[in-house]
């Protein structure tokens, strides 16, 4: 069937970077259906109750627990049976959204992979191989009108091998400059309740908006939000 672009809304590909249990996965399942969710990490099975009934599709690349500092060789199957998956779903037409929970592992197995194939470490000066890949996996629903959102775990920040005190995304830092929308997630309790407050934090349509939050929102909201509708 080809590439498709829709037609009434923008295609939104965003990144949303919190801590966990805080509404990522929730947040990622409120997109446009049908969804496809590429799932690395576990804990995605409650979420998906939330929604049953919806046409959500989950395929899972289960990543190995590793006992030992020099595993066999693992993650290059794993990134060439995704990127097959990932490449004949964005050509293939049948879904509107696609997920990738979490592009932390995402990264992580395309780094590993490309160690793999070069039978050793990747030098500083070598990354730019990594890099372009993780940034096509972007481009590619970008360019064929899908909706996209990446899942990041945050880490804490050290500059000079001192902490800032800041959490900064967990993964490839590079994916933040092809998004159209980078979301902060956070719980915070008010009164009995926990509500999961979501940060825009940049974003490509309105510059104003960046610092806005937003309380329990989903894909429709939030790009209400961006369209000022």
């Amino acid at each position: 069937m080809g590439w498709r672009r829709m037609e009434t809304k923008p295609n939104l590909v965003i990144s949303i970077n919190a801590p966990a249990k805080s509404g990522k996965s929730h947040l990622l399942c409120t997109f446009p259906k049908p969804l496809v969710i590429y799932s690395f990490d576990i804990g995605l099975e409650p979420v998906l109750k939330k929604f049953a009934g919806e046409d959500i599709t989950v395929k899972e690349y289960p990543i190995p627990i590793l006992m030992t500092s020099k595993p066999k060789p693992y993650a290059k199957p794993i990134w060439d049976k995704f990127l097959e998956d990932y490449l004949a779903d964005v050509e293939g037409g049948k879904y509107v959204s696609l997920g990738i929970d979490t592009g932390t592992a995402l990264y992580e197995i395309c780094r590993v992979a490309r160690s793999e194939e070069l039978g050793r470490s990747i030098m500083p000066y070598e990354y730019a191989e990594v890099y372009a890949r993780m940034a096509g996996v972007i481009l590619k629903p970008r360019l064929a009108g899908l909706n996209l959102a990446m899942t990041y775990w945050l880490k804490e920040e050290y500059i000079d091998d001192k902490s800032t005190g800041k959490l900064v995304i967990d993964g490839c830092k590079r994916d933040i400059d092809y998004v159209d929308v980078s979301l902060g997630l956070r719980r915070e309790r008010k009164g009995k309740e926990v509500k999961i407050i979501t940060t825009i934090e940049d974003n490509r349509y309105e510059k104003d908006l960046n610092g806005v939050t937003l309380e329990d929102t989903t894909y429709s909201e939030l790009l209400a939000v961006l369209l000022g509708e």
